[in-house]
């Protein structure tokens, strides 16, 4: 059984291996629901996610996940969280 890295996200056909290609589409199908479209759909391996208005944080998490996933592939910063320590 081979899987494809090919996936539909909207109206584009991107390469899922591809981290920077998934953030664009994400992020275009981000604005059409910004802008008042009614739902987006991602189909990847024959499972299909349909996007609505309601559901935005899940898309702001996904696409976050490919920023990481592009900025690691292409040897960019990775985003660090400062720990805080207390003492008592």
């Amino acid at each position: 059984m081979s899987i494809s890295t090919m996936v539909r996200i909207g109206t584009d056909t991107i390469d899922i291996t591809k981290p920077a290609d998934v953030v664009a589409a994400l992020k275009k199908m981000q604005l059409k629901l910004a802008a008042g479209g009614v739902r987006q759909t991602v189909r990847i391996d024959g499972e299909e996610v349909t996007y609505q208005s309601a559901s935005d944080s899940r898309l702001v998490k996904m696409i976050a996940q490919y920023e990481s996933e592009a900025a690691r592939a292409s040897g960019g910063p990775r985003k660090r969280f400062a720990r805080r320590v207390t003492f008592r």
